[in-house]
């Protein structure tokens, strides 16, 4: 299996097994450690950025979820106030009637 001992010699410095400033011959160990554990490392590696992938993912999911329970509850607070103003009766709390919630989705020219 023929290696490139440049990036042998870059895995042992990123290991802490090298100095940077080391540039002796690669020896037959430090080719063998570097076959028997790179790629485990290299697969740990990826595991780890599709973990952070699906980390920042989730949180931006999670962002536009707040985001849009923001956005309605300021709807219901217009819907809340039109209503008082167009006669009918709303309460401060609870479920806005149908009639309301369809006269200001109508008014505003958005369906919600």
């Amino acid at each position: 299996m023929e290696v490139d001992h440049q990036d042998v010699r870059a895995y042992m410095v990123r290991k802490g097994m090298r100095d940077a400033d080391d540039f002796a011959p690669v020896t037959p160990p430090e080719i063998r450690f570097y076959v028997a554990y790179k790629p485990r490392d290299d697969a740990r590696d990826a595991a780890e950025k599709e973990r952070q992938r699906q980390s920042a993912e989730m949180w931006e999911r999670a962002k536009a979820a707040q985001a849009k329970r923001w956005q309605m509850k300021e709807h219901m607070r217009k819907a809340r106030e039109w209503g008082r103003e167009n006669g009918f009766f709303v309460g401060t709390r609870g479920r806005i009637p149908a009639r309301v919630w369809s006269g200001y989705q109508e008014a505003i020219g958005e369906e919600l």
